[in-house]
């Protein structure tokens, strides 16, 4: 009887370390569209009363495409929790325009499929689309792969292909959301 109580207490206090368990995750997320603008976009989600989402942060647009490096690092310890996020923008072509340091807020319509909710008031990274003034849709291809490594365990990695036909014309200013990560942190 002994052992059996000794067996559970030390597999127990295995799985308490395994979920406490510093890990990494890396992501780069590929966008290109025809008769699109692509932006790439961080800072900090919100919502308002009247359900509408906006971003108040920095943006890097292209049109050839956009594509975007993420790596998040957590390291526990016995107490606390630290967070580090690093994110590389790339754009595709000569066209890109960005207004790093320069706070700006855009107006976000997320495409189907795409949760915003769940992200208010967390600093998040998004990709969306702006159509060209005189097309009527656009077609849209994301190319995403995730990498999870956790510590002292394998690492596994998924890929995602999605074409979407993004159709408008969406209010003047209106930014059509076609994925969002969080950065690891709340809005200040």
């Amino acid at each position: 009887m002994r052992r059996i109580l000794t067996g559970c207490a030390v597999a127990f206090s295995m799985t308490l370390v395994a979920s406490a368990q510093d890990s990494t995750i890396k992501s780069r997320t590929e966008i290109k569209a025809d008769d699109a603008t692509v932006f790439s976009m961080t800072g900090c989600l919100r919502q308002d009363v009247a359900g509408n989402f906006t971003l108040y942060g920095t943006s890097v647009k292209s049109r050839e495409g956009v594509t975007t490096d993420t790596k998040v690092r957590t390291e526990n310890d016995r107490d606390e929790s630290k967070v580090t996020t690093t994110t590389r923008t790339k754009t595709e072509g000569d066209s890109r325009v960005g207004t790093a340091g320069t706070l700006s807020t855009f107006m976000l319509t997320p495409r189907e499929g795409v949760a915003l909710g769940k992200y208010v008031g967390q600093q998040v990274q998004l990709t969306a689309v702006v159509l060209d003034p005189k097309e009527k849709d656009s077609e849209v291809k994301v190319e995403e792969k995730v990498t999870v490594d956790p510590a002292h365990a394998d690492a596994s990695s998924k890929r995602t292909k999605t074409e979407i036909e993004v159709e408008g014309p969406a209010a003047h200013g209106q930014f059509t959301v076609m994925t969002v990560k969080p950065m690891g942190g709340s809005c200040k």
